[in-house]
């Protein structure tokens, strides 16, 4: 049977044997693959040979048709050598032992073991050793603690009309956390009873990393009444409320100098709410409760209340309506007479009480910034000055009680005193040279000459001390903040001291001092301390003892009697009957018309005039002290600046306070000899 022909795809030829040469040479001959490793190529034969680079192909020129038939007939064209890169190594992968399982086991065991014994640890901590600490952390953390605000007390004058009181109020809250992500809708709702608009109030309701910031102040709870009916109709939660009431002065600027005003915290900054301001404030309370996360009290929880004392209720000695008429017409004399400032204090002689104490410029206790700071004092108390010749009617007190002088005394008083390397004079022409005046007519003529020739036969240290037996030099202790002392010349003053104190230069006092003085002088040499305050009561409506002065003596009974002769001869003066004196009633007083010291020429420019004076002359009653700072063109008297206002309010005064009209006719006593 003959043999099959292998198709050529069969990669081989059969040798003669009918075997594939291909196979056996595969079998003679190494593998290919670790030839080819070495760079060698098998030959047909089997024999090897080192792999030659393979050449460039050649450049195929043209030839004729029959000859290259013939070449490709002839012999036929070698197959291209086709080079394998080389087969990479196979990575092989490093193999770990393991350990001992029974080791890893004790490994996760130990470590379990160490976080255990950490936790139980700290649990003992938690539990035992420091658990009340920590129960009283957690308990303060769901603690809050308000604050109870009392309620300030009331001033009123002497006849309950309110000058200062307070109204309810509060300060509108809000927490941004709660009430952010509906900023829009909060802030329609709060815009019209807040008085603030939307744009506003949004930034303010979506302030970051805060639970807490203010909406508006002093909003009144009536207000807020209605602001929280309409936030719990929306179901909003997250604006809250704080007591912040409203001081309110409903008579505006009427004693508002001694009343005074509070600051935006509720803190007096003037006046009686200043100087009181302890005892108006009362004292703050406490709430102390539990409460949820929120902030919401917790309706069972504990809860302890401390509750706030109220402040004291103030009734001043203050007439409302006398310190109206008093400002009135002091502000139209400090407008005639161009002066700086005015002054006016009328008092009870026989109390100390001060029944009106004004001041022009003043300003308006429910809107002080609206006025310049300087008109926001007190000039009564605050601003010293040299006093002029009312300071006469003090060293006349020290005179007649040190029993140096009576006020029939004989001066020859001459046209000039040498004092030191100044003279003195007079402010009037003396008629003869010398001029032969009783103590009677130097007050009643305003001698500074015959002052200080009498003053001059005190002993220094004497005349001192009278004048701080006075209360000059010293506070007088009235309830009004900023009282100055004044300056009085020392026990061992210099001779130009002495003379120039005795007649009101060198020296400086404070019109709510000067008044006081006076006023002891003639009562009797009684004198009565000051007093702004009648009476102080807490909320229950119980009197409260504050720092009560006694009355005490400064001259005796009958040099008060013999002062009053001297100042009942100022009246009886031309001058006097003519411009001074009163028609219904008996009277004393005395002019005064000093240098001023401008406090920033630091010289004298200018004058400082007043008026003071009582009624009625044998039983005082009422005294009233005015003075002028300053004033301008004509006006450089007390005769033509302060006394036409002391007139006025004396005519107002006596009849409100029922003192009977005692006018009569006297004869003058002799003033010269």
């Amino acid at each position: 049977m003959p043999q099959r022909r292998p198709h050529p795809a069969a990669g081989g030829r059969l040798g003669p044997e009918g075997r594939d040469r291909s196979d056996a040479t595969r079998r003679r001959t190494p593998d290919g693959g670790e030839a080819h490793r070495r760079g060698e190529r098998i030959l047909r034969d089997g024999s090897r040979e080192r792999a030659r680079p393979r050449p460039e192909p050649a450049v195929r020129r043209p030839a004729s048709s029959t000859s290259s038939t013939s070449a490709r007939t002839s012999a036929p064209r070698p197959k291209p050598v086709v080079r394998r890169p080389p087969p990479r190594t196979p990575i092989t992968a490093i193999r770990v032992p393991l350990g001992s399982s029974s080791r890893r086991l004790h490994v996760v065991l130990v470590i379990m073991a160490m976080g255990l014994s950490l936790c139980a640890g700290r649990l003992l901590q938690l539990q035992g050793f420091d658990s009340a600490r920590y129960t009283a952390d957690s308990i303060d953390a769901l603690t809050r603690t308000l604050p109870l605000l009392p309620s300030r007390g009331e001033i009123t004058d002497r006849n309950g009309t309110v000058l200062a009181a307070t109204q309810p109020a509060v300060a509108v809250t809000a927490d941004p956390t709660l009430v952010g992500a509906k900023a829009p809708e909060v802030a329609g709702i709060l815009a019209p009873y807040l008085q603030m608009t939307p744009e506003q109030l949004v930034p303010l309701l979506t302030t970051p990393n805060t639970h807490f910031v203010y909406l508006k102040k002093q909003v009144p709870a009536l207000t807020y009444t209605q602001l929280a009916a309409d936030l719990s109709k929306a179901g909003i939660y997250g604006i809250f409320r704080e007591a912040d009431p409203v001081r309110t002065y409903p008579n505006g600027s009427v004693g508002s100098s001694v009343v005074g005003f509070v600051g935006a915290d509720g803190k007096g900054l003037g006046g009686l709410e200043l100087s009181m301001n302890k005892e108006l404030s009362g004292k703050v309370g406490q709430e102390t409760y539990e409460s949820a996360p929120n902030g919401s009290k917790i309706p069972l929880g504990d809860s302890e209340v401390t509750p706030a004392q109220n402040g004291l209720n103030l009734r001043l000695s203050i007439d409302s309506e006398l310190q109206w008429m008093v400002q009135e017409r002091l502000a139209k004399q400090v407008v005639r007479t161009k002066s700086d400032y005015g002054t006016a204090i009328v008092m009870n002689v026989k109390t100390g009480e001060v029944l009106a104490m004004a001041n022009a410029p003043t300003y308006d206790s429910s809107n002080p910034s609206a006025s310049p700071t300087e008109a926001r004092g007190n000039t009564a108390v605050s601003a010293p000055y040299e006093p002029g010749s009312v300071e006469k009617v003090l060293t006349a007190a020290a005179l007649i009680d040190s029993g140096t002088a009576t006020p029939d005394t004989r001066v020859s008083v001459p046209y000039r005193l040498k004092s030191g390397p100044l003279s003195i004079k007079d402010a009037f022409t003396h008629e003869s040279d010398p001029l032969r005046l009783r103590l009677r007519g130097i007050i009643a003529q305003s001698s500074n000459i015959g002052t200080a020739m009498l003053a001059r036969q005190m002993d220094r240290k004497q005349l001192h001390d009278y004048y701080v037996r006075f209360g000059l030099g010293k506070p007088t202790g009235v309830q009004l903040p900023g009282e100055s002392a004044g300056i009085i010349p020392p026990a061992d003053m210099s001779d130009i001291q002495r003379d120039q104190a005795a007649f009101g230069q060198a020296i400086s006092v404070t019109a709510v001092q000067e008044a006081a003085a006076i006023s002891g002088i003639v009562n009797g040499g009684v004198y009565n301390p000051p007093t702004v305050i009648s009476q102080a009561t807490d909320s229950a409506g119980n009197t409260v003892d504050l720092d009560k002065r006694e009355p005490r003596r400064i001259i005796s009974a009958k040099s008060s009697a013999q002062v009053r002769d001297l100042m009942q001869a100022v009246m009886d003066s031309e001058n006097g009957q003519n411009n001074l004196k009163l028609d219904a009633y008996t009277s004393g007083g005395k002019t005064g018309t000093a240098q001023r010291a401008d406090p920033e020429l630091h010289r004298y420019k200018g004058y400082v005039t007043s008026f003071v004076g009582f009624a009625p002359l044998d039983d005082p009653e009422i005294l009233t002290y005015v003075v002028m700072n300053n004033p301008r063109g004509k006006f450089d008297t007390g005769t033509s600046t302060a006394n036409p206002v002391w007139r006025d309010v004396m005519k107002y005064v006596l009849p409100r306070y029922s003192v009977v009209p005692d006018a009569r006719e006297t004869k003058p006593k002799r003033t010269t000899w």
